[in-house]
């Protein structure tokens, strides 16, 4: 066999080339080829497990202390977005780097501006499935008694796709909305009067004090003015963009 120095060097490598090397779990056929495509996926999936949280429905499984999101009771898995009001998160990560921080700045900052965010919104996505997705105004981080790293992270639901997975891998980062405008009515009413001055006829998402999407009729008077309406009273807020 020659030296591996006087082989010609591929600067166009393909997903279905071949590496030679060596499997783990040893033996005598430890010598392995391995397809340039396998080694990229492995190698993402490693990244995405190192800055990311799992969805993980046994709460009380030692083995997934890091990095994970999890419901307090255990389960949850296909829970939709709008049924969540609270996830639980380990905060140091798998490359045992503490995500506090992060966390606690999409929670007060706005990350263009630096001063603290008017709407706190955040998006929690599957970073397997880009049509899944929750859209939550970020409202609370909070310590579990008796833990060092693990946070409850109060949401409130504004709009999303699809479920929760278990085993999935998911983000965590800021909601980016050009001209978004959060109206709160604080006393119950069938009738909302928002001046948004958005100068646009703006999509609407309206969710009641307990965080549930609420439907009505909405009456525009002009871009920046309109009525919602509803059959029933009660207080929320109104999401405009």
């Amino acid at each position: 066999m020659a030296r591996i120095s006087t082989y010609p060097v591929d600067q166009n490598p393909d997903g279905a080339d071949i590496l030679l090397g060596t499997d783990s779990t040893g033996g005598v056929n430890a010598t392995k080829n391995f397809r340039i495509s396998d080694i990229s996926i492995i190698v993402i999936q490693e990244w995405l497990l190192n800055t990311n949280w799992v969805f993980n429905v046994d709460a009380s499984d030692a083995a997934f202390r890091k990095s994970q999101l999890y419901f307090s009771v255990g389960g949850g898995d296909k829970t939709t977005w709008a049924n969540i009001t609270t996830l639980r998160a380990t905060l140091m990560m798998k490359n045992n780097s503490d995500s506090e921080k992060y966390l606690r700045y999409l929670l007060t900052n706005d990350p263009v501006t630096g001063k603290p965010a008017a709407n706190n919104q955040i998006k929690i996505h599957d970073r397997d499935d880009l049509s899944s997705f929750g859209i939550f105004e970020f409202t609370s981080l909070t310590l579990v008694p008796n833990e060092t790293f693990i946070y409850d992270l109060g949401l409130t639901y504004v709009n999303g796709s699809g479920t929760i997975q278990s085993k999935h891998v998911y983000g965590i980062d800021t909601n980016t909305i050009i001209d978004t405008f959060k109206f709160i009515q604080g006393v119950p009413s069938t009738t909302w009067v928002v001046a948004h001055n958005l100068n646009k006829f703006p999509s609407i998402t309206v969710v009641d004090s307990a965080g549930t999407v609420v439907t009505g009729q909405y009456a525009y008077t002009d871009n920046n003015n309109v009525t919602l309406t509803f059959s029933a009273a009660f207080a929320g807020k109104a999401y405009l963009n």
